[in-house]
């Protein structure tokens, strides 16, 4: 009696690039997301020295939560998004500052004072708040790429929904709280 591999030899070789194929489907899925070509070329274009950082100044008071406008996330999101609408600026060098809010249900509060520059798809913390509303600023403060999962995907639905447009300032700073009050994007977008 012949083995079984000997009998099936000929389906085995036609299954063998469907299995290949399964195999690097199933560990590609693993592995982080892919960046998109709009999201490339802005890096590619930043990473040619063009650009140069407008001068900033940390804030000087804590938010009031009657300035806060919350924006939603992801469907199934536990914590609470907000933007200060007092703190929102848009400089010449094509960066929105502000400072973002996010709180859990608990009560637990992270204010930081962040940039995302439009043109790069990048972000930078400068600062955090304390609890006394003073304000530290961040070590390793620097532009990094906007990571659309885990702690900082807010970051890409303010980049995408409301604060850059065709990888500029999605408008003044007026125009970017008007569309963070009252968005025009459908939510289930989001």
């Amino acid at each position: 009696m012949r083995p079984f591999f000997a009998r099936h030899a000929q389906r085995l070789a036609a299954l063998a690039p469907l299995a290949a194929l399964a195999l690097i489907a199933g560990c590609s899925s693993m592995s982080q997301p892919v960046q998109d070509f709009d999201e490339y070329i802005a890096q590619q274009e930043a990473a040619k020295g063009k650009w140069k950082e407008a001068e900033y100044a940390l804030p000087t008071t804590p938010p009031q939560d009657a300035d806060l406008v919350s924006f939603p996330t992801l469907p199934n999101a536990t914590l609470d998004y907000a933007i200060d609408t007092k703190s929102v600026q848009v400089t010449d060098d094509g960066v929105v500052r502000y400072i973002a809010v996010i709180r859990s249900k608990q009560g637990a509060r992270n204010v930081s004072y962040e940039g995302i520059h439009c043109s790069s798809f990048e972000s930078r913390l400068y600062a955090t708040a304390r609890p006394d509303g003073t304000w530290i600023p961040a070590r390793n403060s620097e532009w990094r790429p906007i990571r659309p999962y885990g702690s900082t995907a807010y970051q890409g639905i303010l980049y995408r929904d409301y604060l850059c447009q065709d990888k500029t300032p999605a408008g003044n700073a007026k125009a970017i709280v008007q569309g963070l009050r009252f968005p025009t994007t459908n939510p289930t977008y989001r």
